[in-house]
């Protein structure tokens, strides 16, 4: 039964590492070997060494020598991309722009803010997302065929209770005291009139590019772009799927040397110059100008947000009727408001995983209440101001089916997910090919069944 403690452990292990991976940016190069090939897919030493690693790091210890089982994991996920490939499966731009804009969120709370993040690997958070676009590409793409796969796949209560029974007391996991909080946001926002202003710029910048200004040096004066600005406005070479939708759209059209019309995005907006294309890969560089926000701005978002914690406490909306109507940050308002642990990916907190300003805020209010107006700063650097709802909160305490059956019951259904998954990926053996360098032959990969 000690199996069952153990596979606690890994549950967490795996999400804590999906955020990880921008952990290793400055990692010294290696000499890289293949290990394994799956199909036209393959895993390299330096892949394996990484992910040990961050088990350990995040304290999982499985089996003495955890490399069989973490390779075994490495190979399920190539073989999920490869059944994708195969069933069309596909992963749009916009979920791996939402992906990775919740992992950069994440270590920005870790580091404190964007500058310290960006001083720390000395990459712009655009340069950090289209390091790891491909990797978040990949992985979504394995976890929605594995989605799919299991799409049917549900627990009964009396599974669950079958399945807490044969855990003895002695291994009982003890949970921290917990909470899970949401929040409402508004950003301070800029006028139509501002916008303008902006755009307005840009139109000047390109005009004095057509008539003979040095596109680079005018990016070093006036690009908001920090990552490109001290680069000529360089990119450098990009694939589909990389770039934001509007963007992409039009820097794809251009031939080489041409510069396009000012193109609005989410960041702002841009002038584009293709500077060469190599097959599917195109070399651009751009100048971003961003609307100013003023003062004024910053006052009217907090004047909204004044209000909507007014009704709030007269009972005149609901946390959910607000959350529906006013906030802005989309990430948690598709999840009802709620908050997501990164570390778990569940919406469960630990007061020690919490901002500072945020667990300070939750010492004033009880569950069902919410927090005073806190400033408020995105992952892609807007400003405004949120406020904290408290949701539940459970104490330190030994994991029990009355306090804790959801968490239970993830448990029990990832146990009988593993069961089945060895059965499909002995199906998959016949079809799939896996070879394995011949150091890792000894492990007992459910992923490498002999063929006949």
């Amino acid at each position: 039964m000690h199996k069952t403690k153990n596979i606690l452990k890994f549950i967490r292990y795996s999400i804590a590492f999906a955020f990880a991976a921008i952990g290793t940016l400055t990692q010294a190069q290696v000499i890289e070997e293949i290990i394994a090939v799956v199909e036209d897919n393959i895993i390299l030493k330096s892949d394996l060494d990484l992910q040990i690693e961050q088990a350990k790091e995040a304290g999982y210890y499985g089996s003495e020598d955890i490399s069989c089982e973490i390779l075994d994991q490495l190979i399920i996920d190539k073989i999920f991309i490869v059944q994708a490939q195969r069933d069309s499966v596909q992963v749009t731009n916009d979920e791996v722009d939402s992906e990775l804009n919740r992992r950069i969120q994440y270590f920005v709370s870790m580091f404190g803010s964007e500058e310290q993040l960006e001083e720390y690997y000395g990459k712009s958070i655009f340069d950090l997302k289209e390091e790891f676009r491909d990797d978040i590409y990949q992985q979504l793409l394995s976890d929605k065929m594995r989605n799919q796969v299991f799409a049917d796949l549900e627990v009964s209560p009396a599974e669950v209770f079958e399945f807490f029974a044969q855990i003895p007391s002695d291994s009982l996991p003890y949970f921290s005291a917990e909470v899970e909080i949401g929040q409402i946001v508004v950003f301070a926002k800029p006028t139509i009139l501002q916008k303008e202003k902006a755009r307005a710029q840009a139109e000047k910048i390109k005009a004095d590019i057509e008539m003979g200004s040095d596109f680079g040096f005018q990016a070093l004066l006036y690009s908001d772009d920090p990552g490109s600005a001290t680069k000529d406005g360089a990119l450098g070479y990009v694939k589909r799927g990389q770039l934001v939708p509007e963007f992409e759209a039009v820097a794809f059209r251009l031939e080489v040397g041409e510069i396009s019309e000012v193109v609005e995005t989410e960041f702002g907006f841009h002038i584009i110059q293709l500077l060469d294309r190599k097959g599917d890969r195109i070399d651009v560089r751009h100048i971003l100008i961003t609307p100013d926000i003023e003062n004024q701005n910053v006052i009217d978002a907090e004047n909204l947000i004044t209000e909507i914690k007014e009704k709030l406490e007269n009972g005149e909306l609901s946390y959910q009727e607000a959350v529906a109507q006013y906030s802005e940050d989309e990430q948690s308002k598709q999840n009802g408001g709620l908050l997501t642990n990164p570390e778990t990916g569940t919406t469960f907190f630990e007061m020690g995983q919490l901002e500072g300003g945020v667990a300070l805020s939750l010492d004033m209010i009880n569950v069902g209440e919410f927090s005073d107006i806190l400033p408020y700063q995105s992952y892609d650097g807007q400003s405004g101001f949120r406020i904290i709802y408290l949701q539940s909160e459970s104490p330190a305490h030994m994991a029990s089916l009355e306090n804790d059956y959801s968490k239970i019951k993830a448990v029990a259904k990832q146990t009988k997910q593993n069961a089945e998954m060895e059965k499909w990926l002995a199906q998959k053996a016949e079809t799939i090919y896996v070879r394995l360098d011949e150091k890792y032959q000894a492990c007992n990969l459910i992923t490498t069944q002999k063929k006949p």
